[in-house]
């Protein structure tokens, strides 16, 4: 349909988060916070291999907020530790929506009002060998598009392995599968390729980590570098981050408070583009 051409292109940027690019964003407002590196381990990671978990009480928790152009992000997961394994189950979604479409001449009335959305439906697990730690998961996505829809299945897996002198080095593959068709094409997967090291400061009351990683992307032609860092305190943490790739930089920031059973997080970004501040609020409960 020509009309759902003229659709994506015209909303090509704040469709961003719609699509398979909802595959790029971040889960966590760790991960906002900090960027995307695979030895940073959470509920969420973006290496399988470091889904974490507890040995008595499952964690279930709550993502919040908005990417650019408005986008809203909403996810749930629970993990479990079992079997001497870590199981993860996930849900996340992103819409938009009273988009206006208009032909090319002007108008005081928009031809339609459609929204799109995308889903993913997500179950992974990971287990330890050691200090090497394996993960995979799988993933059903689905987005959609005024009338139109694909839907399709992606595997990531991912390694990482805990070394002397409190270093980690991770590498993880991401979104290798394939779409059903949207008006006649099938939309291609972002695959994703990322290795990376961080190293963990101890220093009696508190401790700090430091991260660096670099990922190749498929749907474009620069490697981007991701640098981030953590500060816990006591219940407090603090986290910072820098990615940059070919003419686009972005800083990131971000604070959290344990307090036991819960965990509340909230980390927010700034780009380059000046397209806006996209922002995550996340809480963890530790169930009974």
């Amino acid at each position: 349909m020509r009309l759902i051409s003229s659709i994506l292109f015209a909303f090509v940027i704040p469709l961003q988060g719609m699509g398979t690019q909802i595959l790029l964003l971040p889960s966590s407002a760790v991960e906002l916070s900090m960027g995307s590196h695979t030895t940073l381990e959470g509920l969420f990671p973006i290496n399988p291999a470091l889904y974490k978990g507890s040995e008595n009480h499952p964690y279930l928790s709550l993502n919040r907020g908005n990417w650019l152009g408005d986008v809203s992000l909403s996810q749930i997961g629970y993990n479990q530790t079992g079997f001497d394994k870590v199981m993860h189950l996930g849900l996340k979604y992103s819409g938009l929506t009273d988009l206006e479409f208009r032909g090319d001449t002007p108008q005081d009335n928009a031809a339609a009002n459609f929204s799109a959305y995308g889903i993913i439906l997500d179950a992974g697990v990971a287990f330890k060998r050691g200090n090497q730690r394996y993960g995979i998961s799988m993933s059903y996505v689905q987005f959609g598009l005024y009338t139109e829809d694909s839907k399709g299945f992606s595997l990531d897996a991912g390694y990482a392995i805990e070394m002397r002198n409190g270093y980690t080095f991770g590498i993880v593959a991401k979104n290798l599968g394939k779409m059903s068709e949207l008006e006649s094409k099938h939309p291609v997967l972002p695959k994703r390729f990322s290795s990376g090291l961080s190293k963990q400061f101890q220093f009696e009351n508190f401790k700090n980590s430091v991260f660096g990683s670099i990922e190749w992307n498929s749907t474009v032609s620069t490697s981007k570098f991701h640098m981030g860092n953590r500060f816990s305190w006591n219940r407090l943490e603090l986290f910072s981050g820098y990615s940059t790739s070919e003419q686009i930089a972005e800083s990131s920031i971000g604070i959290g408070i344990n307090m036991n059973r819960y965990q509340i997080t909230y980390g927010t970004r700034f780009g380059s583009q000046d397209l806006g501040f996209p922002k995550l609020l996340s809480i963890r409960v530790q169930m009974p």
